[in-house]
């Protein structure tokens, strides 16, 4: 199953440039490019999600985390958003585009040729 991973959290001016950075590596095994306002981690290795997947586990969530992918799938997509706050936490834990996380959420966006495949590897 092939997956290209991109990640995306906002990195507001009152934000530490590395915090946000340790907040999507706590997650995802991408690599990172931090911009003037945004960092950006991009992975084509479907082993940058296996920390998601065991903190999915781990956690429990996972149907839960089944209903928040399969509801961000648009065609060959699967959008969803992370809470950047627990992320740093090195927690798992899902968010709207907006008004949940108050610095930002951590978008996550994977092209695949399978979402439901995917989504159903990650959540097994």
């Amino acid at each position: 199953m092939n997956a290209d991973l991109e990640v995306r959290a906002p990195l507001n001016p009152t934000e530490d440039e590395e915090k946000v950075v340790k907040s999507i590596l706590s997650i995802f095994k991408v690599k990172v490019n931090v911009m003037q306002n945004e960092i950006i981690g991009c992975s084509e290795d479907i082993n940058s999600l296996e920390k998601l997947k065991r903190m999915i586990r781990q956690r429990r969530i996972r149907s839960a985390a089944r209903a928040v992918m399969r509801g961000g799938i648009r065609g060959n997509i699967v959008e969803f958003y992370l809470h950047k706050q627990a992320a740093y936490a090195g927690k798992v834990s899902f968010s709207n585009a907006e008004g949940e996380s108050p610095l930002g959420p951590i978008r996550v966006t994977i092209k695949t040729d399978d979402p439901n495949k995917l989504i159903n590897w990650l959540t097994e």
